[in-house]
Formats: C-alpha cells, sequence, structure tokens
C-alpha cells in the first residue's frame, strides 16, 4: 500500500517536472532560433545578442538531456544535481 502511494506520487512528480521542463525547453529553443528578439532587463526591451542565442541554444540542449533522463531513469539525487546544474547555467 505504501509502496503504491510512494510510486503514485513520484509518478505525479516526474509528470510535473517534465512539464516544466517542457516550457524552458521551448522557451528557450525559441530564443535560440531568433524567434523571440527581445528580452526586457529592467524595465527596458534590449534585443538578444547571438552570444545569448548560442547560450540558450545550451539550455535547451542541457533541459533535453535532463527530460531524457527523468524519462528513462528517476534517481532523485542525480536530478536534483542535474537541475542544479541548470539553474547554474540560467543564471
Amino acid at each position: 500500500m505504501i509502496r503504491r502511494k510512494v510510486e503514485a506520487n513520484t509518478q505525479r512528480l516526474r509528470e510535473r517536472t517534465l512539464k516544466n521542463l517542457d516550457e524552458i525547453f521551448r522557451v528557450s529553443a525559441r530564443i535560440a532560433r531568433g524567434e523571440i528578439k527581445h528580452q526586457r532587463i529592467d524595465g527596458k526591451m534590449v534585443r538578444i545578442s547571438l552570444k545569448q542565442r548560442r547560450r540558450w541554444l545550451h539550455v535547451a540542449e542541457h533541459v533535453a538531456k535532463i527530460m531524457k533522463h527523468i524519462t528513462s531513469n528517476f534517481n532523485e539525487q542525480e536530478t536534483y544535481t542535474q537541475l542544479d546544474g541548470l539553474d547554474r547555467l540560467v543564471n
């Protein structure tokens, strides 16, 4: 009974995490492709440079790897480590 509950909670967490990562992937891919051309910095719209687009491409690649890992094997500690790396990359 408890095991099934844990498995169900883990599955919900996995689905929620994948949904959030999918949104990050979609936005970062759109920026990398040049579909999103401006960003707001300190209330002002600023053009996204080619260097920034390359960084967002790297973010999209990293997110895709994390998503692949989560769908194939949910190792909570390893996932946290990968998400921390993504956080550092974005910030």
